[in-house]
């Protein structure tokens, strides 16, 4: 797309069955489209994961920049945000920034790296609420965009180290909670820089339940946390002496160029929904409970050749979610075995009855989140919305948003609007949510030994936050420490010379 041939586009299309005159109304609206990883021979539109789904931090070529950053600025033009003069002056001052501040680097492009030059460039508020409004809205994966335009911003790139970040995000997140009355609100700390892998958090969520693997091999807590839950650990925190199923993990923050700092979560968000059922006292001696809010915390947003790598993301939860999934999931709590004889079946009928156990524990969360003041949004809400925003889309641009079905759908089938719709045009326009290229504890223990910064605990005493060592950290002194202790003792300064090996899942030295 040349950064000098992008028109303002007039008037709204009607909605066409031709799928390729929808297509190029897409094409017209969206001037940068990421790949979706299908190909003439092979459709990924049905895999949980596309195996090249674009990712946040990795350096992109110059011309990618560019482009990226126009068509941002376009978009802002063409939905009225900006004039066409001040998108004129704007574009013209943005690609001066870019010239300026680009340099050569190892990039990434499909998915292979050479040496090339990139650049960066400052978005101002306006411009990157905008930003963030969008990506949502071209979230595939997510059933409520309808509300993208509530999306709030809460701006921390001025804020560079572990600690801050930490002590930063609890006080905003407690704020964005409102008491249960949550604020739909991003909290984004800096981009990635030209020479950094980005700021990080290590928790997939602000608020995550710890998962313990158990002498005998089974798992006491969240299964999907097992291996967080061991890296924190090893980090220096110190679970509670008594271990239960709902201990929650502490938030670790991992500035760029800065060593983590470990926060336990406050009172104020720490407290939990006891799931019970009003028709159902047996079911309340089950135990179950969950935490108020989701808020991811390892995705990232790219919006117009920026990329946000510590974009925490608060919102609430649809009864699904919880009651279907996270709770009833095999692979994780596995809690429909328990609910069937808490609603009066036999365990031996629990197969027959698991629908109908399936079906009260969803209703049973959402009961108890709205006892509780605390927003909740019920499955068929959600879907009879996705599809009116849909439509609303469709009528106006001429085409229809962009979905995910197997995201979309919820589990209860076809009782729910949207499982009718079938499939939904393939593709991902930018602004975009999406993964990190890099894990986070991979990439603090590749740099461990080589920065000066020492993991510290974030205690708050009074109305004050004070830093303390983490013990787990020094019981294994990087050898920079080392040879500084040996040159202090008059020894000869040993060489040596570390190899880090490194996978997907793993790193070594």
């Amino acid at each position: 797309m040349p950064c000098t041939e992008i028109s303002q586009t007039r008037g709204a299309t009607p909605s066409t069955r031709c799928p390729f005159e929808e297509y190029e109304r897409i094409l017209e609206k969206n001037p940068i489209l990421a790949p979706t990883g299908c190909t003439d021979q092979f459709c990924q539109a049905g895999r949980l994961i596309h195996s090249d789904e674009p990712k946040v931090g990795e350096n992109r070529p110059l011309e990618v920049v560019q482009n990226e950053a126009v068509a941002f600025l376009w978009q802002l033009w063409q939905d009225g945000v900006y004039t066409e003069d001040c998108y004129l002056e704007r574009r013209t001052q943005v690609l001066e920034e870019i010239a300026r501040s680009a340099k050569q680097t190892i990039v990434w492009e499909q998915e292979s790296k050479r040496v090339d030059t990139t650049s960066i460039w400052t978005q101002s508020p306006e411009e990157l609420r905008y930003g963030l409004r969008l990506a949502w809205r071209n979230s595939r994966k997510c059933i409520m965009r309808s509300r993208y335009q509530d999306l709030e911003l809460c701006d921390l790139r001025h804020i560079h180290t572990s600690v801050g970040m930490a002590t930063a995000l609890l006080g905003e997140v407690t704020k964005a909670f409102n008491h249960g009355q949550i604020k739909p609100t991003v909290f984004v700390f800096p981009p990635k820089s030209v020479d950094g892998s980005g700021p990080m958090f290590w928790n997939k969520q602000v608020l995550n339940f710890a998962g313990y693997e158990l002498e005998d091999g089974s798992i006491l807590g969240d299964p999907s946390n097992v291996k967080l839950t061991q890296d924190i650990i090893d980090l220096g925190w110190t679970p509670p002496r008594a271990k239960t199923r709902w201990d929650l993990l502490p938030i670790v923050a991992m500035a760029e160029n800065d060593a983590p700092a470990l926060v336990e979560v406050p009172d104020a968000l720490r407290r939990l929904i006891e799931i019970q059922h009003p028709d159902y006292p047996e079911f309340n001696e089950l135990g179950l409970r969950w935490y108020q809010f989701p808020a991811l915390s390892r995705l990232g947003f790219d919006i117009g050749g920026v990329q946000y790598t510590a974009t925490p993301f608060i919102g609430w939860y649809m009864d699904a979610e919880i009651g279907v999934r996270n709770l009833a999931d095999t692979f994780r709590f596995d809690a429909l075995p328990e609910v069937v004889k808490a609603i009066g079946f036999d365990i031996d009928a629990y197969r027959a009855k698991s629908d109908r156990a399936q079906a009260e524990l969803n209703y049973a969360v959402r009961w108890s989140f709205l006892q509780q003041g605390v927003t909740c949004v019920g499955t068929l809400a959600a879907s009879s919305d996705w599809c009116q925003f849909d439509d609303e889309h469709a009528a106006k641009k001429g085409y229809r948003l962009n979905s995910d079905p197997y995201w979309l759908s919820p589990p209860q089938g076809s009782i729910v609007p949207v499982w009718h719709r079938g499939g939904a045009p393939n593709y991902q326009p930018k602004p975009m949510i999406c993964r990190n290229r890099y894990d986070p504890v991979n990439s603090w223990q590749r740099r461990k030994g080589s920065t000066d910064a020492d993991p510290v605990l974030l205690i708050r005493k009074g109305n004050e936050w004070v830093t303390e060592p983490l013990t787990g950290f020094l019981a294994d002194i990087p050898s920079r420490k080392r040879r500084k202790l040996t040159e202090s003792q008059g020894e000869e300064k040993p060489s040596t010379v570390h190899i880090y090996y490194c996978s997907q899942g793993t790193t070594a030295r």
